[in-house]
């Protein structure tokens, strides 16, 4: 039987559901819409509700390129609706009494697609005695945009302005967890994917920093940012290439999917996704990530892979990005010169094996070290891993791939189509690896860390869990290569 629960916060009076041991909040606005003349803009925190507002479904996701046929993503529980009144999230508490250690969690998508609805909290919440939060933020050029570099001093245009729609959300739950049965002290922000390469941001930025107090880092660090010349390079090529000589109004008379559409036919040379967060030189300074990462706020941080991230790239045309060993070895050869480009391509196979390789230690595992490292000789409590287990189904040709890691978090994550990564039939071995993962992930939101198993991580020895289907201790497993990456830093070109 379904009861409702009603509860009175900062935000207003809400009304929830219980299902089973869980009591779930969904479809929350945190924001005013972002639509107009403030599309762009910095978010705003959405006034307090003048009735008890019925949190019983999503909220409508950011625009974006639907994944799948809306009838099969209703299966699947996807959002179905987009709409760029979009700033809402969930929550899921086993009950509204109590002072529970609460979980953020922030969705991966490339930072042009995804729905915190994707990462369904019953399981975490009831396992684990927590309150879980996911969000939708803006998304493509509506969240990621350099038009703040092209027109600056317009209040009409924020830069990374999803990544401010985020920051509004840990402040809602800063101010309203309370409410929900959570403690706003013991908050953990955690993210995969883009969502990892926010949770980065939020560690660096100081605007960010007053409303967590542990982090998770799943497959992504702070590299993926543009560096802000290449900002402004590619926002002269929208302004010319888009019309906008005479200013910027064109932009908010354009649907979401022409603004894309404009966009990708003025920029022609460029690597990924256009719309990707940048260094602004105001929330986020001029340093390189290496430097950013030793004044992250100090907090104890998991952070880690999976063992071959970039076969998600090389074979699956979800997300545009260059996969040749040459373009990889020019883009080393823009951080670090030719020199050391050529001696770093010279570890890796031009074959596909090699490919993965070099492109999960250029994007994802170099990176995530380095990040690791200095947060680590800051003093800090880390907890470094690296996720081997291979897809099963239809991924099973990818390996331990990018996103593996998250159907064995989050037990509803894609469900019912699970199979694409889990295969078809049961495997008692893969539900302990799951098992021992939700787990580690809990001891670390209630305790700060993830249990006596798995030893802190410091830079002499590089202490790395090594999850799969027997779990094991590995001091420095990129020893080899690692060496060779030894200093080079820089963000995405």
């Amino acid at each position: 039987m379904v009861a409702e629960v009603r509860i009175e916060a900062a935000c207003g009076r809400l009304v929830g559901r219980r299902h089973g041991d869980v009591v779930r909040f969904l479809g929350i606005p945190y924001g005013e819409p972002p639509i107009g003349q403030r599309r762009f803009a910095r978010p705003e925190a959405k006034a307090a509700f003048a009735r008890p507002f019925e949190a019983f479904s999503f909220g409508a996701a950011a625009p974006q390129r639907r994944a799948m046929p809306a009838p099969i993503g209703r299966m699947a529980g996807l959002v179905t609706e987009f709409s760029e009144d979009c700033l809402s999230l969930n929550v899921w508490t086993p009950d509204v009494r109590g002072k529970r250690p609460v979980l953020v969690f922030i969705h991966g998508g490339g930072f042009i697609i995804g729905a915190g609805s994707q990462y369904p909290g019953d399981d975490l919440a009831a396992r684990g005695d927590v309150v879980v939060v996911t969000l939708n933020y803006r998304l493509g050029l509506l969240g990621f945009n350099p038009f703040a570099e092209v027109f600056p001093g317009d209040e009409r245009f924020a830069a990374n302005a999803g990544l401010l729609d985020q920051r509004l959300a840990l402040q809602w739950v800063r101010e309203n967890i309370a409410a929900f049965g959570g403690d706003p002290g013991r908050v953990t922000i955690a993210g995969e994917s883009a969502g990892s390469v926010s949770v980065a941001w939020h560690l660096v930025t100081k605007g960010s920093q007053p409303f967590y107090a542990r982090a998770i880092m799943q497959s992504g660090t702070l590299s993926l940012f543009y560096g802000r010349d290449r900002a402004r390079q590619i926002g002269a090529e929208l302004r010319r290439g888009m019309g906008l000589s005479h200013g910027p109004d064109p932009l908010f008379a354009l649907s979401p999917k022409r603004l894309h559409d404009a966009a990708a036919a003025a920029v022609e040379n460029h690597t990924g996704v256009i719309s990707r967060p940048h260094v602004d030189e105001c929330e986020l300074g001029s340093a390189l990530p290496a430097a950013l990462a030793k004044a992250a706020k100090p907090v104890p941080l998991i952070i880690g892979t999976t063992r071959d991230e970039f076969s998600f790239f090389t074979d699956l045309p979800l997300l545009p990005m260059k996969t040749g060993k040459a373009e990889m070895t020019a883009m080393v050869a823009r951080f670090a010169g030719p020199q050391a480009a050529e001696q770093i391509a010279g570890l890796y196979a031009d074959d596909r094996r090699g490919r993965i390789a070099f492109g999960t230690d250029l994007v994802f595992r170099m990176p995530t070290i380095a990040f690791a490292d200095n947060h680590a000789a800051a003093g800090n409590a880390v907890f470094s891993y690296r996720l081997d287990w291979e897809a099963k189904g239809p991924l099973a040709r990818l390996g331990a791939t990018h996103s593996v890691d998250l159907p064995l978090i989050f037990a509803d994550f894609m469900r019912p189509f699970r199979a694409v990564y889990l295969g078809l039939l049961p495997d008692p071995r893969r539900h302990e690896l799951a098992v021992r993962m939700r787990d580690h992930w809990l001891r670390f939101v209630r305790d700060g860390r993830p249990g006596a198993d798995w030893p802190a991580y410091a830079p002499e020895a590089r202490t790395t869990m090594i999850f799969g289907l027997k779990d094991r201790i590995v001091a420095d497993p990129e020893a080899a290569r690692r060496a060779a990456w030894q200093g080079i830093d820089g963000f995405a070109t």
